[in-house]
């Protein structure tokens, strides 16, 4: 296995949204009041949260708070940006558990006890679940709708069982969620043809292979790709009295399941491909540093 680990387990990241204990943004503000998380989403307990925004009139100071479960885990003061209202404040989340977390901002002005004005928003803090880092290909990397590509992954020897899943943009539902089983040396290979669907759109995509048990993965790999129009040529025309084309043959690799979608399916697929998986492309500049 590679050495770099994900300290992020794909389980518990989508108990935590599936439970809908994590709402990225803002959850509430009063007027003239706002706050901005970077990273938005995830945030390991070892990175630097960002959190920006604008106070409300008459405001010249923001104190910051970070809470887990009714428990302050980190709070910063910092000053009001007197021309637009501005802050800004870097906050150290060392002291916080695996699970959601809130930030909230109370605006004052140094004379007056009460806020002027109070926003809040929710992430996901990731700490100490670990699980193995896998190559993830795409192949080609850029795959126009109606063309056939591979999705590959390297599995432990001795896998059992991956699951492959691939989505687009900023849609809630994965238009592809497989259960594969590895080959001997562990390798999960995946080939199909992208067909047209109501998940699939062009644009920038992601693919993800999750090792073992999706419950417990041993490791979980992804890889972007691209997503183009079918080109003129692959756009089928109707010929009148033309018998139906064959169903394409079975693909060996893949397990039977009992249903068109895996275990991963829906909301739960949906969550790990957002949640874990657009994690995993920031962060993977970062573990091969």
């Amino acid at each position: 296995m590679p050495a770099a680990r994900f300290r992020l387990s794909a389980a518990a990241a989508v108990a935590v949204l599936g439970a809908g204990l994590f709402l990225a943004g803002p959850a509430s503000a009063a007027p003239g009041t706002t706050i901005k998380l970077d990273p938005s989403d995830v945030v390991m307990s070892d990175q630097v949260l960002n959190a920006s925004g604008t106070c409300a009139a008459r405001s010249t100071a923001a104190v910051l708070t970070v809470s887990q479960n009714g428990t302050e885990i980190a709070r910063e003061s910092v000053k009001v940006d007197g021309t637009d209202l501005s802050y800004s404040a870097d906050l150290d989340l060392s002291k916080g558990d695996f699970g959601a977390a809130n930030v909230t901002v109370d605006c004052f002005r140094y004379d007056e006890p009460a806020a002027l004005g109070t926003a809040s928003a929710q992430f996901l803090l990731a700490t100490d679940l670990l699980f193995d880092q896998i190559d993830v290909t795409v192949s080609p990397s850029t795959v126009a709708i109606g063309s056939k590509y591979t999705i590959t992954g390297a599995c432990a020897p001795g896998t059992t069982t991956a699951e492959v899943l691939a989505g687009v943009g900023e849609n809630d539902e994965p238009f592809l969620d497989e259960v594969v089983t590895p080959a001997a040396d562990g390798t999960v290979t995946y080939n199909d043809t992208l067909t047209a669907g109501e998940f699939v759109d062009t644009g920038d995509a992601l693919a993800i292979v999750v090792c073992g048990d999706p419950s417990n993965p041993d490791a979980v790999g992804a890889a972007d790709f691209t997503i183009t129009a079918a080109p003129a040529s692959a756009i089928p025309v109707a010929v009148p009295g033309a018998a139906p084309a064959a169903a394409p043959a079975a693909r060996p690799e893949l397990a039977a399941t009992g249903s068109d979608n895996g275990p991963l399916a829906g909301l739960g697929g949906a969550l790990l491909l957002l949640g874990v998986g657009a994690h995993v492309l920031r962060r993977r500049a970062d573990l091969k540093a």
